[in-house]
């Protein structure tokens, strides 16, 4: 049975303009989650690593691991992207560290996601960015 979580961004620029929600199921030594974060206001990033989310359950630290992430723009950019969220090998395992995206900025394959347009620049509807997956728990 999945048990409802209230996921939240991490690395934020002042006020957080978005609303998440999440489910999860937590069994011999495993979780699995989705985590939808919904875009309302203009929302950035404190760095330029990018948000991060938190977890519903602490990750077994010490490895890499990574997680399915999609991007609706809505309004901002009418599209769908695919990505990843990461969590890096040195992490604590209480939050994934990175959510990115595809882009073709600078040659890159993925670009960390650091700024939510949210109700900016004429934007009606919210974005959407959902992440799910499955890791080991501490």
């Amino acid at each position: 049975m999945a048990t409802s979580w209230t996921p939240k961004l991490t690395n934020v620029a002042g006020t957080d303009g978005t609303t998440t929600s999440g489910r999860y199921a937590a069994a011999n030594g495993m979780c699995t989650f989705t985590a939808m974060i919904v875009a309302h206001k203009e929302t950035t990033a404190a760095s330029d690593a990018g948000f991060g989310l938190t977890l519903p359950v602490p990750a077994a630290p010490g490895v890499r691991y990574t997680f399915q992430l999609e991007y609706d723009g809505q309004d901002a950019d009418h599209g769908v992207w695919t990505g990843e969220a990461l969590i890096y090998a040195g992490s604590n395992g209480t939050k994934i560290d990175r959510l990115r995206t595809t882009t073709d900025v600078n040659g890159n394959a993925l670009g960390d996601v650091g700024h939510l347009y949210g109700d900016s620049e004429g934007v009606t509807n919210a974005e959407i960015i959902t992440v799910t997956g499955s890791y080991p728990t501490a």
